[in-house]
């Protein structure tokens, strides 16, 4: 393109300031939205999976099959099938295997009776899969017999004091079980779900109810190793002991499979209202440029300039326009991203909701290129489609007519 018309798109688009930084405006904001939509979208999936998997359930776990539907203790896995779980599962090598004996239960102090879920855990093996341990704000973590574990929010709300005692109400099989322990530490929970669950050793749980065995075994992983991978690769080792089943994150958190498998069809419907808005803007100004400057271009038409240079002078002035606010737009969007990635966003007040969709107290974003690259492919690539139309006005242009009406 000649670079007289290259001069005379810059000196346009700095003599009509105002027109510029609408346009460049709408592409900015277009971009902006779409790249933190994917980032949101992603950041908020692998927050719920690096927290679950980190403070609370492992990478998978072993479990009676169908106890999911009903977890209840009289579902625990006998010590013959723990056992043979585990020995299965060292063919897998690398693995850390911690032994859970989970019963709902409740909680009796000063203050009132509250209904809490109990976790027998054996402290030594859960440090190894879990980060609880890491989690402690008061007091120490489980180390003998007769101590328990509760959550600053549950703490907080009755008044108890590290050393103080409580008493734990479980169903065991031979009816209501009670029993006093001594708070020896509080832990800030990572996800809603854990602010209501009681940690005490295992041998306590199973005494407490008078049932053996296990109602899990939470599996951790080596860094780097896939837990679908590998939970794939444990239910083969299983296939041949009958009543067992391995559950991985999702099976876990149904509520989470849902999230992420709708996240990115949920978010069709808004790129594309984005997209819409961003190139009918871009239309609607190109287009009242061009009849703004009618008489103008009849003029360079009539003094020899082509019709379709004309037209690749519009085209021209939106690719630059869009471009830079593609420039502005997705900058701002990634480095948001990029903040929010290191910060995240406290959502500890949606903690009543956070806890049955398994939600952490802390949200991530997510950052990727891929979310420029959508953000260009999306907002620019539709903006300059949109100013096709002018530019195919100026193209059918009638140099007589246009100063006429211009």
């Amino acid at each position: 393109m000649h670079l007289a018309v290259r001069r005379m798109v810059w000196r346009t688009l700095l003599r009509h300031r105002q027109r510029t930084v609408l346009m460049i405006s709408i592409v900015a904001m277009g971009s902006l939205v779409i790249v933190l939509l994917f980032g949101l979208s992603d950041g908020i999936v692998a927050s719920m999976t690096a927290s679950q998997m980190d403070f609370n359930q492992g990478g998978f776990q072993v479990r009676v099959a169908g106890s999911g539907t009903d977890p209840v203790a009289v579902d625990a896995m006998s010590p013959e099938q723990v056992t043979a779980a585990r020995e299965a599962l060292d063919g897998l090598g690398g693995l850390t295997i911690a032994e859970r004996f989970e019963s709902v239960g409740m909680i009796h102090t000063a203050q009132a009776t509250d209904s809490i879920r109990l976790r027998g855990i054996d402290p030594a093996s859960e440090s190894m899969v879990t980060r609880l341990d890491d989690r402690i704000v008061r007091g120490k973590y489980l180390d003998d017999a007769g101590q328990v574990l509760l959550s600053a929010t549950l703490v907080e709300k009755h008044d108890i004091r590290v050393g103080e005692r409580v008493v734990l109400h479980a169903m065991s099989n031979q009816g209501a079980a009670t029993r006093a322990f001594r708070l020896t530490g509080v832990f800030e929970a990572a996800t809603g779900d854990l602010e209501r669950v009681a940690m005490l050793c295992i041998d306590d749980a199973r005494g407490l109810t008078g049932i053996d065995g296990s109602t899990a075994l939470a599996v951790g992983l080596p860094r780097g190793m896939s837990a679908n991978r590998t939970a794939d690769r444990a239910r083969q080792l299983l296939a041949g002991q009958a009543g067992i089943e391995v559950a991985d994150y999702y099976d876990l958190n149904p509520l989470a499979r849902f999230m992420a498998a709708g996240s990115r069809i949920r978010m069709i419907p808004f790129v594309l209202m984005i997209s819409l808005m961003a190139g009918f803007g871009v239309a609607n100004t190109a287009l009242y440029s061009v009849l703004e400057r009618t008489r103008e271009f009849g003029v360079m038409a009539a003094v020899g300039m082509s019709r379709r240079l004309l037209a690749q002078l519009v085209l021209l002035e939106s690719s630059l326009v869009a471009a830079l606010g593609f420039l502005v737009g997705g900058s701002m969007g990634y480095w948001a991203l990029v903040h929010l990635c290191r910060n995240g966003i406290d959502v500890s007040f949606l903690s009543d909701m956070g806890g049955s969709l398994g939600l952490p107290r802390v949200l991530y974003a997510s950052t990727s290129g891929w979310y420029v690259v959508a953000a260009f492919s999306v907002v620019v690539l539709t903006a300059l489609f949109a100013a096709w139309h002018p530019a195919r006005r100026l193209n059918r242009l009638d140099p007589v007519q246009a100063i006429r009406e211009g």
